[in-house]
């Protein structure tokens, strides 16, 4: 059945029907990401409104590089990486961030793979 939904998905997105964001995300629940998000990212990252928080600003987070937000602290190792953060790279890097980047200095993983999936909806919402 994954697969028939994924064959769908990819017709209407090559037929104009679906735009890529909404493809990006078509794995998870943008709403039930933003409790996750609420849960696991805000204490660090903010939301909209925040104006500084310890970590960067996560509006905007698709197609930037990692590590080039303003003068948040980064990991030098998390500034060298070379991610670009779309839907595959939040994947694994969410998933264990330290395995993904050794010396990064985000201590949250995101185990379960449903939650991690709401929650990079939800960060595809964030513009």
């Amino acid at each position: 059945m994954r697969i028939l939904n994924v064959t769908v998905l990819a017709a209407l997105a090559m037929s104009g029907l679906l735009s890529q964001s909404q493809l990006a995300s078509a794995e998870g629940d943008a709403a039930q990401g933003k409790n996750g998000y609420q849960r696991w990212c805000i204490g660090c990252h903010g939301d909209k409104e925040t104006v500084q928080s310890v970590g960067p600003s996560l509006v905007g987070l698709f197609g930037r590089r990692a590590g080039m937000v303003g003068t948040t602290p980064y990991s030098r190792n998390l500034y060298k990486s070379g991610i670009v953060w779309d839907e595959k790279s939040l994947q694994r890097y969410l998933a264990s961030p330290t395995d993904e980047v050794h010396g990064t200095i985000m201590p949250v993983a995101l185990q379960d793979p449903k939650e991690r999936d709401d929650v990079i909806a939800y960060l595809n919402t964030l513009r």
